[in-house]
């Protein structure tokens, strides 16, 4: 069966056959506004629900605070619990007797075979679910090209593609990515949001599969002041892969300010770094900032900085900023490549490389006027190609090939 890849429809796109589903289920395993697939799955929903879906939530974890208008909430609390059944772990969600179910980061194949009796489902694949470690890269700009299974053993021990030095949590993760793909495998239809991320779909052997846009999730601001402002801007969770301390090491040469707005496992350790680097007078870490918080910080930003050392499975905060008229320098590795157009809306600069990452922010720096022709060429690319129109027409064109598909099987 040949893969369902391709270009996302544009708004007002007919759908397979005719027949998109009137009603949706969404599991996901929290539903909070805290950032990465939470948020992702919150706005989605809000925005299908906004097309005249009817839309029920079921997650693990809810935040009542959280409430999306047109979307019920189910609390399914044993979604992840490995001694409950199928039906136990997902807490009567199906009563809702959905039309279509779509699953974000939950890839669990008995319960996928228990929904499937009832409805189609699709599943939302937002990173590298099919590989041991999460990460799928060897070094910096050296994606993997290795469908799982035994062979990628040796690569875990001798190759450091494990990207750890505690190795007894790797035959779980690699039993996990084994039932993960079963999952993937076993699914009506999988989206995903970049090419990266279609590619790792490709190599371990899932064959129905959709390239959806995605959209920004929060509401952009205008800033001011640039043309006298020196700021990089970094948002994001502060771990190894996210190239953090790259970011800090440029900063030694870098005539400006850093802000680093995130939480992580690597937080600490980045704060030893700044301060045994003597740049920790201009290199700020403000934490974790709520939805409002950073589209500020996105909109004061002269530039935007994404030095990622693993293929990114997209980088939603490049569009964010460039949504904000904001240009972004990222490295040129993974989902990177669908947004940025190097020249246009920013500059790319070779994963890992903290020469080039300096001096591609100190060109940017020094260039106020560019900045702003960048920030703009940046924000009519979001309107044109990542608009909410755009992802909630793509998503239903999936959602009826999906329905077909399980309605043939």
């Amino acid at each position: 069966m040949n893969a369902e890849t391709g270009g996302a429809p544009g708004a007002g796109a007919v759908d397979a056959d005719g027949s998109s589903p009137a009603s949706v289920l969404i599991i996901t395993p929290r539903w909070t506004r805290d950032g990465g697939v939470a948020t992702h799955a919150m706005t989605s929903a809000e925005a299908l629900a906004a097309a005249g879906l009817s839309v029920t939530a079921a997650a693990a974890r809810i935040d009542e605070s959280a409430s999306v208008p047109g979307v019920a909430l189910h609390h399914s609390p044993r979604l992840f619990d490995p001694n409950a059944t199928p039906e136990q772990r997902l807490g009567g969600a199906l009563n809702a007797l959905p039309e279509l179910i779509h699953l974000h980061q939950y890839e669990d194949p008995e319960a996928l075979a228990l929904m499937r009796a009832a409805a189609p489902v699709v599943i939302s694949l937002h990173g590298y679910t099919a590989c041991t470690s999460g990460v799928h890269y060897f070094r910096p700009g050296q994606e993997c090209m290795r469908e799982h299974g035994p062979g990628c053993v040796p690569n875990l021990l001798l190759r450091g593609c494990a990207h750890t030095r505690d190795p007894r949590w790797l035959p779980g993760a690699y039993r996990h990515a084994g039932r993960g793909r079963e999952a993937l495998r076993s699914a009506d239809l999988v989206v995903c949001y970049s090419s990266a991320i279609d590619r790792h779909l490709a190599i371990n052997g899932v064959e129905r599969r959709r390239v959806v846009p995605l959209f920004t999730t929060m509401t952009p601001r205008s800033g001011s002041g640039h043309e006298s402002r020196r700021r990089v801007v970094f948002a994001g969770r502060i771990i190894a892969p996210k190239g953090v301390a790259v970011l800090i090491r440029a900063a030694r040469d870098l005539d400006a300010e850093v802000v680093i707005c995130g939480d992580g496992s690597r937080l600490r350790a980045m704060r030893k770094l700044a301060r045994r680097l003597s740049v920790e007078s201009r290199v700020a870490f403000p934490g974790w900032l709520g939805v409002d918080e950073l589209a500020h910080e996105l909109a004061e930003a002269s530039v935007v900085a994404l030095p990622s050392v693993w293929p990114e499975p997209f980088g939603l905060v490049g569009i964010e900023a460039n949504a904000a008229g904001r240009p972004v320098v990222a490295s040129a590795t993974g989902g990177v490549e669908d947004w940025l157009r190097p020249g246009v809306n920013g500059l790319a600069v070779p994963p890992g490389d903290t020469g080039a990452l300096t001096a591609a922010l100190s060109e940017l720096l020094a260039d106020p006027a560019r900045q702003a022709t960048m920030g703009a060429a940046g924000r009519e690319l979001v309107e044109r190609e990542f608009s909410r129109e755009r992802h909630v027409a793509a998503l239903r064109e999936a959602y009826a090939i999906a329905r077909v598909t399980w309605e043939r099987r």
